[in-house]
């Protein structure tokens, strides 16, 4: 199973190196507030990457880096006025990648639903933060599944979460349901100091790097908190005129970076307790 490094090519006279995945970072804002975020939702971000800044870090990485599947993360990705602009950038550089976009849901009723299919391959994950409100992101998911006829449907439980995949040939949908998560950061927004292989073995998202502001980052976690609290740890993303070798043999193992976060479940959040998801807006 492909983790991290596997493969290396050139591209003019500059090292390739190929990854199974990559998240990308175009929004700092959400519409949501939830306690423990990976994001830092609950800390009322603000902005999105702009479009030029997203063009110049793909005309960068594209020549450093070659993701499978390339996630759009944020905050809420569907909160950036120009999505399709920045999913046809996206490919533009990398053209044989898998683009997934991860969103709340509650803001795919701006979007005509046929436009999604003018990025295949593509995949979408709407994830149910709020179970009273589920009903109203089912409805969003069948306006999508409207548009096609075809689909193969299919339950597709992962650790830590349940999800339903609706699929085409070059098109999925997952509706992700997620059970209890662990808080990056203690309550005073500090450091745990544990063992990162204990941190690491519960980790949410252990095998996916990030694009962060034109640098490469362990994790989600890490990148913002760092950008939101410079020195909270000694780790440093990488610069795309760095040797990535240690990064890229780093995917998937534990760090002492990992350190940051809690080496037990204890510290986890219950996602659908009351008051633990605020939806800022439905209108």
């Amino acid at each position: 199973m492909l983790v991290g490094f596997a493969w290396t090519g050139f591209v003019g006279q500059a090292m390739v190196r190929l990854i199974k995945r990559l998240d990308f970072n175009i929004a700092y804002a959400c519409n949501l507030s939830c306690k423990g975020c990976i994001s830092l939702s609950d800390m009322n971000r603000r902005g999105v990457e702009s479009l030029e800044s997203i063009e110049q870090q793909c005309a960068t990485w594209s020549s450093r880096i070659k993701p499978e599947i390339i996630t759009l993360f944020g905050g809420e990705p569907l909160l950036h006025p120009r999505i399709h602009d920045v999913i046809k950038c996206i490919k533009l550089h990398w053209k044989d990648a898998t683009i997934r976009l991860i969103t709340n849901g509650y803001l795919l009723k701006k979007h005509n639903p046929e436009q999604w299919f003018d990025h295949t391959p593509f995949e979408m994950q709407v994830s149910v933060h709020r179970k009273d409100h589920e009903a109203i992101l089912t409805a969003e998911i069948k306006r999508i599944l409207q548009c096609k006829t075809g689909w193969q449907v299919k339950k597709n439980p992962v650790t830590g979460h349940k999800s339903i995949e609706f699929s085409l040939p070059d098109f999925t949908i997952y509706k992700s349901i997620f059970g209890d998560f662990v808080k990056p950061y203690q309550d005073d927004i500090t450091p745990f100091n544990s063992d990162p292989v204990l941190a690491h073995k519960i980790c949410g998202a252990p095998n996916t790097p990030v694009l962060y502001k034109n640098k490469l980052y362990k994790c989600p976690s890490v990148a913002n908190v760092l950008d939101i609290i410079p020195g909270y740890t000694e780790y440093q993303g990488v610069g795309h005129n760095e040797d990535l070798t240690e990064f890229i043999n780093g995917i998937g193992k534990p760090e002492p970076v990992c350190s940051m976060c809690p080496e037990q479940r204890s510290h986890k959040v219950d996602h659908y307790a009351e008051g633990s998801v605020h939806v800022k807006n439905l209108d």
